[in-house]
């Protein structure tokens, strides 16, 4: 089994000829060694050692893949009284390269002890896959278009990644700039844990950023007022692990295309009507007189239409 991408299993056998000439109570032992592909102008890599499994199958390993070993992503074993298999769950950049095996027969002397009786290694193996760069693009757009102060402004972002891997997570930053080419203000973000941060406490009641989907996330901006006026758009990072305890590696950034919250506001208007109780009056009586004051439009702080009688 060869992977044709990073991220994907590698299963490599090793298999051993003529096992039933080994010696009564004679047993076989295994080790594993890895060659890296050489950097480019340079020579080829030196020879690590992954593992290895004694006559007794103990797993014994003191090399950089020990915690790899000790995670499962790794594995040696022992299928048959004349195979062996090494396994990578997730195959990294770095695996590709040269693999060989190294068997051991071990005999019982006769005082007891258990010695190596011969040794054969195997001819090497290269391993090496398509390594694409990975790419992530992200389209966003406005679902719940602001077209007066006060209402909510909705976008969507939709993120499509290649050549990144399986265990994949997001950052996403909601970014906005009053007009083209000016300063980039974070509006909130959300972290590949799901977790959420503001960087304006104060509004944080009208802010939301969610997860929607695998790969979408949604924002809302409630109560729209003239300062929210700009460009808008997502900023995301997508990150890759091995497994689930490891952290977060970035593999890619991008940002989306940019929506705009732009509505037109004149401000309020106001209309004064006055009423009497009397149309007519002598110089001695007196006259009730009522005078309302009407507001339309938006308010100045909150931006919200209303209307006002006094």
């Amino acid at each position: 089994m060869r992977p044709q991408k990073t991220g994907e299993p590698i299963e490599l056998s090793c298999d051993v000829t003529n096992v039933s000439q080994l010696p009564p109570g004679g047993r076989l032992g295994v080790s594993w060694e890895h060659i890296g592909l050489p950097d480019e102008g340079t020579n080829a890599h030196s020879s690590k050692l992954i593992g290895s499994l004694d006559g007794y199958g103990n797993l014994l390993s003191d090399s950089a893949y020990k915690d790899r070993l000790d995670s499962g992503v790794l594995g040696l074993s022992r299928v048959s009284p004349n195979t062996f298999k090494l396994r990578f769950l997730r195959t990294q950049k770095i695996d590709m390269g040269q693999y060989g095996c190294t068997v051991s027969a071990w005999t019982v002397s006769s005082q007891g002890d258990v010695v190596k009786a011969a040794e054969y290694k195997s001819s090497p193996l290269t391993v090496r896959w398509d390594t694409k760069s990975p790419t992530l693009n992200v389209a966003a757009k406005t679902i719940r278009k602001a077209s007066v102060g006060g209402a909510t402004f909705e976008m969507s972002c939709t993120v499509v990644t290649e050549n990144i891997g399986d265990w994949i997570g997001f950052a996403v930053n909601i970014q906005s700039q009053e007009k083209l080419g000016e300063t980039v203000k974070t509006i909130m973000s959300l972290s590949p844990d799901n977790v959420v941060q503001h960087s304006n406490p104060e509004r944080s009641d009208n802010l939301v950023l969610s997860k929607t989907g695998a790969a979408e996330f949604q924002f809302r901006l409630a109560g729209v007022q003239l300062s929210d006026k700009g460009y808008y758009w997502c900023n995301v990072t997508a990150f890759t692990k091995q497994q689930a305890e490891q952290s977060w590696t970035v593999a890619a950034r991008s940002d989306s295309n940019k929506v705009s919250i732009d509505f037109q506001e004149n401000g309020p208007s106001f209309s004064i009507t006055i009423r009497s109780d009397a149309s007519s009056v002598y110089p001695w009586e007196t006259a009730k007189m009522e005078c309302f004051l009407t507001v339309t439009g938006s308010s100045p702080k909150s931006g919200t239409a209303h209307t006002q009688t006094g």
